[in-house]
């Protein structure tokens, strides 16, 4: 675990802070959607743990952007920081890993998806053929990287969020590019995200080298993780299990990912 200390705040767009920590320590590369788990109670506290890309690294410093979600535990505590504050975290890998031989790149995300894409953007070397679909409820929110990739970036308005269903999954799907000779890297809403694995994974057979898809948060998650409390304990045990007999991740996830739609989740 890595203690950070709040150097500096700065409001992006209405609704995304980004905050940089003093942390020592900290691990000067990796993948760009590598993430951090943050406690905001004690360390250990699953409960009140979050867990944040990292938007940018310099020596002795970690920029994290946050989105500021009305009520949400971790947008309140960035709301009200000030410098000098301190946070724990454990330092994650991210899922982005494109395969060498990949001819273009897309890149699917909702406003808690833009400090990766932001990062994932800025890494990309010249000649590379990317685009970026990015919803943002409100227009506002819109954001501007540097790139030395030939990328192509489109905006989605009025809907995710939580406010309104989401397009990204229409996004995926509607793709013109034959999937074997490219990389898809989708985050946000959960269940919009595991839509999107379906199809690419079972509809189409897609190679797991050619895709990262990640759910992020989800949309009515009191509601959600109500229903889910009564098969918490074999939800933790189906993956424990299959984690620790080495199974295929990719088969491990059809299995979680089947049990939660069985619980109608």
């Amino acid at each position: 675990m890595l203690t950070a200390t709040l150097k500096d705040t700065l409001e992006v767009t209405p609704r995304m802070l980004r905050l940089t920590f003093e942390v020592p320590g900290a691990a000067q590369d990796g993948r760009p959607d590598d993430w951090l788990q943050i406690f905001f109670g004690e360390p250990g506290d699953h409960e009140n743990r979050r867990n944040y890309t990292v938007r940018a690294l310099r020596p002795g410093e970690v920029v994290v952007d946050f989105a500021l979600h009305a009520g949400g535990l971790a947008a309140t505590w960035a709301r009200e920081a000030r410098p000098g504050a301190e946070l724990v975290w454990i330092e994650t890998e991210g899922g982005y890993d494109p395969p060498p031989d990949a001819q273009w790149q897309l890149l699917v995300g909702d406003l808690t998806a833009l400090p990766a894409i932001g990062r994932i953007v800025e890494g990309l070397p010249a000649g590379t053929r990317a685009k970026v679909v990015a919803e943002v409820f409100d227009e506002a929110d819109r954001q501007e990287w540097q790139t030395e990739a030939d990328l192509d970036v489109r905006w989605l308005h009025g809907s995710g969020d939580g406010a309104a269903g989401s397009r990204l999954d229409d996004v995926v799907r509607s793709c013109p590019d034959p999937f074997e000779d490219g990389y898809v890297w989708m985050a946000g809403e959960t269940r919009t995200v595991r839509s999107a694995r379906r199809y690419l994974r079972h509809e189409l057979g897609v190679d797991r080298t050619r895709y990262s898809l990640t759910g992020y948060w989800l949309a009515r998650s009191e509601e959600w993780l109500e229903r889910y409390a009564p098969i918490a304990d074999d939800m933790a045990e189906l993956w424990e299990s299959g984690v620790a007999s080495g199974r295929d991740p990719e088969e491990l996830q059809d299995d979680y990912d089947n049990a939660l739609e069985r619980a109608g989740l």
